[in-house]
Parts: structure tokens; sequence; C-alpha cells
């Protein structure tokens, strides 16, 4: 009888073919280790190297979408093994999925606390999600590991600067810079956080050692178009903009501070930003990558869902012009949902919160995904606060986020975008003459387009302080930046022609001595004696408000005058001189006196602006009568009617929705 021998099917495979996989990926043929380890996984489909190989191949080729399932698939085979974790919680992060990944490095660093790195990324993670106190302990576990690992003492002195920690910072860079002081990237990154202390030169030497290292690193060139821009040098701002542009001219960050920049300038041309924002709204379309997420909304919900996107959810000119708005949107109507790009919170984000149904951070996202995750959120509307400001997301908007999208309160310009439907604004800042220079629609408010939020300070109006100092007092308190050789050149006329004044000026750049020096030459060429000039720094927000107690009146710069400085100027009972523009920006001033009804403060042009001047300071007794009354005359004004001015707002949603169904424009989120 013949006997049957049975052999048992191998459960794993043999060293050599084992052996013969590994050979293949570290000599680099992709190919081949791909067909092995895929018929591996198909012969053993619970042995781990297979399933390990293929998800590092998908990996090396870009491809996180299909390295996933590979990765998932080893780290259950080998639920001790902290590598299985560790790759996996890596294809998660690049996928976006940040709190998984997170959960996957956690699970690593218990089976293996020295895991090389391992915190490192953790920290990576933590950080984009804005948990900055985690990744700040995160970094240090590392470096203790690791106490040279350069890009942890980078990523950690980011964290710091975040935390606006600016020393440490600075200290942990320059430890970063003595392991490796040939580090384009590093003295970059010193630049960034002197220019944020306000140390100019260092700044400069730092930006120009980046440039030197690394001469086609755009970022540094518009770093030292930054460091230019603080100085008052604006047309070199725009030169070294320009050198950074031509470098990577498909970035919309070094776009948007071109943009803004050429705000300040006299020459401000209407047509020629126009241009350059729709160069931008351009460039963000060619950006936009495929979703996968389509539109998540109820369209026939009565209640719209608006999301607010900004950068200045905080103590800012947004956040106070903002706030007192946000506590009367009537919730029945307008359920609010954050946005913010940043993650530094303060006392006035702490206040503002309440007001929204939900908060969401965009800091460290991607475009695509911080989209994907918008279009989730079912948005009726979103609007964008920022404009071509620091900390914008613009190019988000590129990606249609929301069946309407608008842009508000933040900027004074076009968006460029194609996508941007709608930029509110009033009749008086933007009239219909404007219109051509906008990409979008423009929807006008009844009264006025900003509402500002009044000062909690309790501070009095005084008496006109030229009563007891036995002459006038004019001042400003808006950026050096605004002060063109113009408005120089005619403040100091005006100087000249009331005898014994003075002229207070209070800004950031004042804190520097050689700033002051140059201002004061820039006076003295027009024959304006040092004397005249009082120059200050910045002081904290009471002190500040307290500046006004001491002028007679505030000249508003040209052609871009003031916004938040001109409102706490009338609720300190000091009415401003403006000059009307002839653009959305330079007819600010003309709105917010418009709207408080000091049509005598609105000049035609630098003539009647300076023979207004004249008169007000020598008619003293009506100065002091229009500064016991200005303070309730501005609270009672559009200016700061919070809640008149949330019912028009509301309105304006409910109108814009409106609008775009009736056109049928509502559907095609995909």
């Amino acid at each position: 009888m013949a006997i049957h021998l049975f052999t048992r099917a191998a459960t794993t495979p043999t060293p050599l073919e084992l052996q013969t996989l590994l050979h293949l990926y570290q000599e680099g043929d992709l190919q081949g280790a791909y067909l092995k380890a895929q018929a591996l996984t198909v012969q053993f489909p619970k042995h781990a190297m297979g399933w390990g190989i293929l998800g590092a191949i998908h990996r090396a080729r870009r491809d996180d979408a299909k390295a996933l399932p590979c990765l998932k698939k080893v780290a259950e085979i080998s639920p001790s093994d902290p590598t299985a974790h560790f790759n996996l919680a890596n294809a998660l992060r690049d996928l976006g999925l940040s709190e998984e990944a997170a959960n996957h490095y956690h699970r690593a660093l218990k089976l293996k606390p020295d895991l090389p790195h391992g915190f490192f990324h953790l920290g990576n993670m933590q950080h984009e999600s804005g948990k900055l106190a985690l990744a700040e302990r995160s970094y240090r576990r590392a470096l203790d590991l690791s106490p040279d690992h350069v890009e942890t003492l980078s990523n950690l002195s980011y964290v710091l600067q975040d935390c606006g920690r600016l020393q440490e910072a600075l200290a942990v860079n320059d430890r970063a810079l003595d392991i490796q002081p040939s580090n384009a990237a590093l003295h970059y990154n010193r630049g960034d956080l002197l220019l944020e202390l306000g140390l100019l030169d260092g700044a400069e030497t730092a930006a120009r050692k980046a440039i030197d290292l690394a001469p086609d690193m755009a970022p540094a060139r518009a770093l030292l178009a930054n460091v230019r821009k603080t100085r008052g040098d604006l047309e070199g701002a725009v030169s070294a903009y320009h050198d950074a542009l031509a470098i990577e001219p498909e970035n919309t960050d070094i776009q948007s501070n071109l943009l803004f920049t050429l705000s300040y300038l006299p020459s401000y041309s209407q047509s020629d930003s126009f241009k350059r924002a729709q160069a931008f709204g351009q460039t963000s379309a060619r950006n936009v990558k495929a979703l996968t997420q389509g539109w998540a909304g109820d369209p026939s919900s009565q209640v719209l869902r608006v999301g607010l996107l900004s950068a200045d959810l905080r103590n800012h000119p947004v956040g106070h012009f903002l706030e007192g708005v946000l506590a009367h949107l009537d919730p029945k109507r307008v359920e609010l949902v954050a946005l913010s790009t940043q993650t530094f919170e303060d006392e006035l984000t702490r206040r503002i919160r309440p007001a929204f149904r939900e908060w969401h951070s965009l800091a460290g996202m991607s475009d695509a995904d911080a989209a994907e995750m918008i279009r989730r959120l079912g948005l009726h509307l979103v609007v964008d606060l920022s404009g071509h400001t620091a900390g914008n997301r613009l190019p988000l908007f590129a990606y249609r986020l929301s069946p309407v999208q608008a842009t508000w309160l933040g900027y004074f310009a076009s968006t460029g975008l194609r996508e941007m439907d709608y930029l509110i604004a009033d009749p008086v800042s933007l009239p219909a003459e404007c219109e051509p220079y906008f990409t979008e629609s423009i929807w006008r408010l009844p009264d006025t387009r900003l509402c500002f939020t009044p000062p909690r300070e309790a501070i009095d109006v005084n008496p006109l302080p030229s009563i007891s100092n036995g002459f006038v007092t004019f001042g400003s308190t808006s950026n050096l930046l605004k002060l063109n050789d113009y408005v120089v050149a005619l403040w100091s006329r005006i100087l000249g022609s009331v005898p014994g004044s003075r002229l207070l000026l209070q800004a950031k750049q004042l804190g520097s001595a050689d700033m002051r020096n140059a201002l004061a030459q820039r006076f003295a060429a027009h024959g304006v004696q040092a004397v005249q000039l009082l120059l200050e720094p910045p002081t904290e927000r009471s002190s500040y408000l307290r500046t006004y107690q001491r002028i007679d009146f505030c000249l508003d710069p040209f052609p871009f005058p003031g916004g938040t400085t001109t409102a706490e100027s009338l609720w300190m009972g000091v009415p401003v001189l403006t000059l009307n523009g002839s653009h959305f920006l330079a007819k600010q001033g003309t709105g917010l006196m418009t709207s408080v009804g000091l049509f005598d403060w609105i000049a035609t042009d630098e003539e009647d602006y300076a023979a207004r001047a004249v008169r007000f300071a020598q008619d003293v007794r009506s100065l002091a009568e229009l500064r016991q009354c200005l303070r309730q005359r501005a609270l009672a004004s559009p200016i700061f009617d919070a809640p008149r001015f949330a019912q028009n707002l509301e309105a304006a949603f409910r109108g814009m929705w409106e609008q775009k169904k009736q056109a049928g424009l509502l559907s095609g989120l995909s």
C-alpha cells in the first residue's frame, strides 16, 4: 500500500526570499522589489516585511494614499514594533491625518522612548495642530536624545517664536547656527526673529548672509524687503520683492507682501495694483489641486453658517472692529464659525470665542487639506477678513470653500481672486467709479463698512490742551510708513504756518533712536525745528489712548489714512483732518468723518488741507466745544452703533446668499 506524504504549506518566507527582497530594495531596484514584495504579500499575507517594503516603495513614489493600507497592515501584524507605528505615523502625517498620526507616534515612543527622531516628528505634529506647549516639550525630549539635531533646534525656535518668546527663540536658533554656520535657512530664521525684535541692522545682516549662501532663496530676498520696508525704504522694499518674485514668480506670499507695500506709496496706481492682484488670483487658481470633498452644507437652512477666516482674531485692528459686532449678531439668523490661520491667542480672542459656534485652526495645514476641512463644515458663506495683509490665506478661496465667498474689513482693495464673489464696502469709501478695479462684486452696507468697538479702558475726555499749553499740538499715531515725503512736506508747512505749534508722533518705529533721528532730519529739511517734534515710541493701550489727551487735533496721512487710530481719536474727543482721495483706501478717512458728520474735516486737496489745518488751529474756542461733545457724537454714529451694524451685516449675508441662489449658482462644489 502506498503511503501519501503531506507537506504543510509554509507560513513565512524563507530567509533567502527575505534577503532577496531586501537586496532589491536597498540596491534601488524599486520595480523589482515591488513585484517581489507584492508576490510575498499574496503568498504570506500575515508576514510584515512584504507589506512594509510595499509601503516604503509607495512612499518613495510620493503616493501616501497607496502606502497607508500597507503600513497599517504592518502595524496590525506587528503591534509591538515601534518602527511599524513610526512609519505609519509618517504616512498619516503627510496625508494630513494629524490626530491619527500623533496617536501612532505616541505608541511608537511608548514602545521605544529613545526611538531616533520620534519626539521630533511628534513635536512637528503637535506644532502643526497648534499645541505649542506639547510641541515644545516633545522637541526638548528630542534634544535630550540628540542635542545637536539641527532640525529639532530650528523647529523649537519656531515654536518659541510663535509663543512670543523671541529672545529664547533667538538663543535656540543661534545654537543651531553654531552647529551649521553655513545653513542659509537658519540665517533666514535669525533675520526674521531680529526683525520682529526691531533689531533692523542685525536682521539685514542675517538676510544678506542667507542670500550669499543661497542666492536663489526667494524668502531671504523677501525678508530683506521686509527689513527695508520697516526702515521706511519703500522703493527699496519693492525692488527686493521683485528680486524675490524673479526667482519664485508663483509665490503668493511674496505677491501679497508686494501688493500691501505698494499701498503706502504716493505713486499708488489703482490700475497697476489691480493688474498685480489679478496676477495673484491667476497664480492661486493655477495652484489649486483636485479635492475629493464636496460642499457638505444644507442649501435650505434658514440659519446661515458663516465662516470668518482671519489671522487677526486677537488684539489687532481687525479684532477691535469685530468684537462689538459679533456680540450683536443674531445666532438664530447667523451661526458663526471661526477659521483662524494663527495659533496665537490673547485676551481679546478669549472674549470673542463665545460668539462662535465652532472654532477651527488652519495653522500648519496645506491649502488643499484646509479646503477639504472647510468644505466638510458646510458653510454657506466664508468671509475673508485679511485681504493681502500678514497671515492671510487668500489662495484657499480659489478652491471655492462655500457657495458664497466675500472679503471684508481687513483690507482696502481687490483680492484679485475671481472666486471671491463679493467685497463688502459702503457708498462713501467705494463709489461706483472705483468698481472697474475689483474682481469682486461690490456689496455696500448702508452706512459704513467699519464699526469700532469702544475701548474698555475708563479714560475721560480732557479739556483742549492748547488752552493750558498756549500752543497747538497736532498729532498722529499712524505707522511711520504712511508718512511719505508729500505728507512730511505738507505737515511741515502747517507747522510753519501756526506759530509755536508742535507735532506729536507716536509709532512703533520711534522706539529706535536711529529712526527718530532720521525722521527729525526729514522734517528739518523743510525748516521744522527739533523742539517742534515730539517723537515717542508706542506704549500699552491705556497709556496710548491717554496720548490723545495731549493732542488738539490729528492730521491724517495720505494716500494711506488711519482706520483704527482715527476711530480711537474720535472716541477720545480728538477730530481728524483727512484728505479725500481717489480710491478705496484713500477714501477711508472720508468714510469715517462722513459717518460722524465731520464734513468740515474732509479736505479736497493739499492746499485745502493746509488751509483747514491753519483755520482750525486758530479757532481754539470751536475746537474746545467740539472736543467736549465729540465722544458722544461718535458713539451715536454708525461707526460705534454695533446693533445697527450687525443688522446691516446680517442682511448683507442673507442678500448675498439669496442673490446667488436666485442666479442658480449654489451648486457645483465638487
